[in-house]
């Protein structure tokens, strides 16, 4: 953690006085420590107390007046290379998954580019909302971390869970988050998103595909210390922060984008939901509706993953993803052999689970043989526990990262 830019964002809860203990305990790690704290936060504890432990200045008026020029929320979202909001109250949860940002505290998660961690605190019932569940999945759909929140005697009196974590535990999840990742050297390429083929002018077919698992896997990869390139079609979430990325947008475009960056890398994961068809001849303008149906003559579209299978080293790993309804183990086991890829990622259709759903439950095959299996978790967790089975796999050759931006 030594010399590690660490920011504190305190929010009005009565845990805001455990932040105090978790600002002292960076700081003897010897993390560079901001803090901000909301407008509630300064009822339970006086920014002074901050600006002693941490030894800098506190923010929390978005408008007050600056000794220099300058845009406060940009400056510290910037600055940080890891946030943590502790404690995360509700409200502050609820505003960060609807992307308000109607102080500085809420301005700076807007901004953030860097990973942000939250370690909510509030009372059992406020934890166990629907609610309040759905924001904080909302969260981790888009990458945000969270330090789990502990039971035990809470400020109202009652016991049960939504204490926040203890200042010890969070430090340690941000320790880990700078250690050396198993992924360290390992050159990722992503696909994500779904692919559209036009049919006319206007309209065009596609498949299901919000880009959520792909971009988890991409986020997830890079802070296992991966150099990560992403070639994604439209999406419904923003794209995460990588070394490279390209957009693209049909069957074709993703085929010579993943063609292309594909020799050099480690490890591909195939996360995109490719169309499966395509029209046999676009119309060149806007088909009239008419009393009649038309008929549309659809053929396949090329398929990437058994193109690059088949052109990969020995030591590249190719990995796969089916999404299948019913018999789907079966269906993946068939369709590793067939595409030749080294592992298979099975999802299977339900309401928690596909398309814009921030839930997944997945199973992994390598070769014949199932090595993974989840419950249902977010797909922040299950892109970290695929890629913590894949990194394992001694055809891994770490080499020195390489950044390439476009």
């Amino acid at each position: 953690m030594k010399e590690k830019k660490i920011l504190c964002i305190v929010t009005g809860g009565i845990a805001a006085y455990k932040a105090a203990f978790l600002v002292r305990l960076l700081k003897q790690r010897g993390a560079l420590v901001r803090v901000v704290m909301s407008k509630a936060a300064t009822e339970f504890v006086t920014p002074l107390t901050f600006e002693v432990l941490s030894g800098n200045p506190v923010s929390w008026d978005l408008f007050a007046p600056r000794d220099e020029p300058g845009v406060e929320h940009v400056e510290l979202a910037t600055w940080a290379e890891r946030i943590i909001v502790a404690p995360a109250t509700a409200d502050f949860i609820s505003k960060s998954a609807h992307g308000a940002a109607d102080d500085l505290a809420s301005t700076v998660i807007a901004a953030a580019r860097c990973p942000v961690y939250l370690a909510p605190a509030m009372n059992a019932g406020m934890w166990e909302n629907p609610a309040v569940k759905r924001n904080v999945a909302l969260l981790e759909g888009d990458g945000r971390r969270f330090v789990e929140p502990g039971s035990g005697e809470l400020a109202c009196g009652k016991t049960g869970p939504g204490r926040m974590a203890e200042p010890e535990e969070i430090v340690g999840a941000l320790e880990r988050s700078f250690a050396p990742g198993n992924l360290d050297g390992v050159r990722v390429l992503v696909t994500a998103g779904r692919t559209e083929e036009d049919i006319d002018l206007v309209r065009y077919i596609s498949n299901r595909s919000s880009g959520r698992m792909g971009f988890a896997i991409a986020r997830a990869a890079r802070e296992m210390g991966a150099s990560v390139s992403l070639v994604y079609g439209p999406v419904d979430v923003p794209v995460p922060e990588v070394d490279s990325a390209k957009s693209v947008r049909t069957s074709a475009e993703m085929k010579r984008a993943v063609t292309m960056a594909f020799p050099r890398c480690n490890l591909l994961i195939m996360a995109a939901a490719v169309a499966d068809f395509m029209p046999a001849g676009k119309n060149p303008g806007k088909m009239k509706r008419g009393v009649k149906g038309i008929e549309l003559e659809l053929r396949p579209t090329p398929d990437i993953l058994a193109s690059v299978s088949g052109k990969k080293k020995k030591d590249q790993i190719v990995v796969g993803f089916a999404l299948e309804e019913k018999g789907g183990e079966e269906k993946a086991r068939e369709k590793i052999r067939k595409k030749g890829c080294d592992y298979m990622v099975l999802n299977v259709i339900s309401e928690t689970t596909g398309f814009v759903a921030t839930t997944n439950r997945v199973t992994l095959f390598k070769g014949n043989r199932k090595v993974l299996e989840t419950g249902l978790v977010s797909k922040v967790e299950a892109a970290s526990m695929i890629l913590d089975k894949i990194s394992s796999d001694t055809r891994l050759k770490r080499k020195p990262k390489r950044v390439v931006r476009e």
